[in-house]
């Protein structure tokens, strides 16, 4: 009987030391670039329900455009309704104490 030794098979890939030690750190650097934008993009359009003592609400966050003013935001979700009440729902749901809003923040608007 005769007994085989087990041998590792080495594939050369042409880089020393540093090149594959900068490869690694591009591969690194794209995958936190690539979770980067998925972890961007996550929130958006987020449904929040929050259970209170008289029902169940649900909310839409959205993210506040240039030029954008609750007044604003309230007629474009209003449908139907008095706008001046979504106002109020806007700022209530946000605990927002002057009513104004700034360009990229994140508010939550009432659905119903």
């Amino acid at each position: 009987m005769s007994t085989y030794a087990a041998s590792t098979l080495i594939i050369p890939s042409g880089l020393n030391r540093r090149g594959r030690l900068a490869r690694t750190l591009v591969v690194l650097s794209l995958a936190v670039v690539l979770l980067a934008g998925f972890a961007f993009t996550a929130g958006a359009g987020d449904v929040v329900t929050s259970n209170e003592v008289s029902g169940s609400t649900n909310y839409v966050v959205l993210t506040v455009g240039s030029g954008d003013s609750i007044w604003s935001i309230a007629q474009t979700v209003a449908d139907g309704r008095d706008v001046r009440s979504v106002v109020d729902a806007i700022v209530t749901a946000n605990s927002l104490s002057d009513g104004n809003v700034v360009a990229g923040q994140k508010i939550r608007v009432p659905l119903a």
